[in-house]
């Protein structure tokens, strides 16, 4: 556990049960980072350790810790970041839940379904206008899955996991990177038409690492995307595959480039952006920024019923990582304050826009 130190950080007691007391937190206190740093993510799937907590951390947008203390220590958190989303031409406020990690010395003991519903309730209670409140949980992780279903959340969407990975990635000096305020204009706009029928649009991270990249064909952008690099230990796979790939892929040459569970580098795409018709271009960009990084695999996370997925599993050859990753499937939960019976709909029949970002 986490000793944190109440009298340096500012925090409101949200309500006190026994030997728990709920807090929220202004800011992200450096206790609650050490705390998730330890943490191992996954449950039934593939359980795994960021290596990347901290850089990832302080890149949310408005965020609010809660946590659940006992004596000061941490025994569990979530952290709600607060941005604003688009579903089609609407634009709404939002909560989406990151970091949401019980401490092994409380899991399975009730704790975490006890009070996740109760937070879940004050935070909704709280606010005054349209908000909508969402959270990614991993398809083989029935524990959060069960928690927060019943705390009013509906799995209204899946978004799929796509593995692209190359043994010997080819640069592609046509490739550019994007870096002038006009640039910037350029891309956000062919985003934003291309996106405008999607749900829960998020542009809080594009250029946040100012590494977007594009390729120009006559003039005109035709494929581009960001990434962000990611360090994960993979601790365990599920089954006796799983096991198998655990032991044996690290030993084996080539597959060992694609998949080391000790020391899984990956690049995770981000902000995609294609022409249809231009998915070759696609490629041949996602290998030159393999192939600049030093690295032979990437992920990127796409909704299960958008078009731009259709146009690349059409046009792209992923390559071998993608069978290892293609069935991790996440359930996109959904609770939302004061829309209507027609918004509603829009949020639900529009396809997921799934930014990198959420799942790293």
């Amino acid at each position: 556990m986490t000793l944190i130190d109440t009298s340096k950080t500012k925090f409101e007691v949200l309500f006190t049960e026994g030997k728990y007391t709920i807090v929220r937190f202004e800011g992200l206190p450096e206790e609650a980072l050490t705390f998730l740093k330890e943490i191992d993510w996954g449950s039934e799937g593939a359980v795994y350790q960021n290596m990347d907590t901290e850089s990832v951390f302080r890149l949310i947008p408005e965020p609010h810790l809660i946590a659940i203390l006992e004596a000061n220590y941490i025994l569990a958190t979530g952290v709600f970041c607060h941005t604003k989303v688009h579903v089609g031409i609407r634009s709404y406020p939002c909560y989406y839940i990151r970091f949401f990690a019980a401490s092994p010395l409380i899991k399975g003991k009730g704790i975490m379904k006890k009070y996740t519903a109760r937070i879940m309730e004050l935070i909704a209670e709280g606010v005054t206008e349209k908000t909508i409140f969402f959270a990614n949980v991993e398809r083989g992780n029935r524990a959060s899955y069960s928690v927060v279903k019943n705390s009013g959340y509906d799995p209204l969407f899946v978004v799929k996991t796509h593995g692209f990975s190359r043994f010997f990635p080819r640069k592609n000096d046509g490739v550019e990177l994007i870096s002038t305020k006009t640039e910037k204009a350029e891309i956000s706009e062919l985003l934003k038409v291309l996106y405008d029928q999607y749900s829960l649009v998020q542009r809080d991270t594009l250029f946040s690492r100012d590494n977007y990249h594009v390729i120009r064909k006559d003039g005109q952008i035709v494929a581009g995307c960001q990434y962000f690099r990611v360090h994960w230990v993979i601790r365990r796979m599920p089954g006796w595959s799983g096991k198998m790939i655990m032991r044996v892929l690290p030993v084996i040459p080539l597959l060992n480039k694609l998949f080391n569970p000790k020391k899984f580098i990956y690049l995770a795409f981000d902000a995609i952006y294609v022409r249809p018709g231009y998915e070759k271009e696609l490629q041949s960009l996602f290998e030159h920024l393999l192939a600049s990084e030093k690295l032979n695999s990437a992920i990127f996370w796409l909704g299960e019923t958008c078009d731009i997925r259709k146009t690349i599993l059409s046009g792209v050859k992923l390559g071998l990582l993608h069978r290892f990753v293609e069935k991790s499937d996440v359930y996109c939960m959904v609770h939302t304050v004061g829309l209507s019976e027609e918004e509603k709909k829009e949020l639900e029949g529009l396809p997921a826009f799934a930014p990198a970002f959420d799942y790293i």
